[in-house]
């Protein structure tokens, strides 16, 4: 069987570095150089830090950063954006920001993906999980004195070389539709990155991506055959 198409709901990048302190002005010029090559049309201050954002729409979705004292977080909400043209986007601001302030390194960066699946085969989400995932019906919780329901498992993936993430990764019955899974994808890089090569986010993103979009659907095929 081949896998079904995911569908995304929405990415977040999260960037930890050492505390920093940008003035309102500074911020402001990081809008005014970014807003043309990111498309941010809003600045919203915020805190001690501030908010670059796009207007929603339901064809393109939405896209904003949230710049902080010690982390930057990266939103895209939507199916649009690719791991290249997010990976562009942070490379713009963060290239911005570091004119500004000293921001040598990037200390930890996690990368949130959430998609929509449609269950193999079709089916309701619950009995599909129990069946396939665990191998487990009815009878095996009948202790338990009242119908059991899967609601979704949680799967691991440690990093096998250096360098790659860590990914935490939740499957689960979608409440909105039964018969969809919701699918969170957490990739954590432990290594300092420096704020100079920031083309390796990139390629890290788009190996985060593949697990979430290719290889978690193909095993949820093949759990069907």
């Amino acid at each position: 069987m081949s896998p079904p198409d995911p569908s995304t709901l929405g990415v977040a990048v999260e960037l930890v570095h050492l505390p920093v302190q940008a003035t309102t002005d500074q911020l402001r010029e990081v809008y005014i150089e970014v807003s043309g090559p990111c498309g941010y049309e809003n600045f919203i201050r915020q805190g001690t830090g501030a908010r670059l954002e796009t207007a929603a729409s339901e064809e393109t979705g939405a896209s904003r950063v949230t710049i902080g004292r010690d982390r930057l977080v990266f939103h895209e909400e939507g199916a649009t954006t690719s791991s290249e043209i997010l990976g562009r986007r942070i490379e713009e601001v963060v290239g911005s920001l570091r004119k500004r302030v000293n921001l040598p390194v990037i200390v930890a960066r996690t990368r949130t993906h959430r998609t929509l699946i449609q269950v193999p085969g079709g089916g309701e989400a619950s009995s599909w999980l129990s069946q396939h995932t665990f191998a487990l019906d009815g009878g095996n919780f009948e202790e338990m004195g009242r119908p059991v329901k899967f609601s979704g498992l949680r799967l691991q993936l440690p990093p096998q070389v250096q360098g790659e993430a860590l990914h935490l990764i939740r499957i689960e019955v979608w409440l909105k539709n039964p018969r969809v899974l919701y699918i969170e994808d957490a990739a954590t890089w432990r290594h300092p990155l420096p704020t100079d090569q920031l083309q390796q986010l990139t390629a890290d993103l788009r190996s985060a991506e593949e697990i979430t979009a290719v290889r978690i659907p193909q095993w949820l095929a093949s759990l069907e055959s």
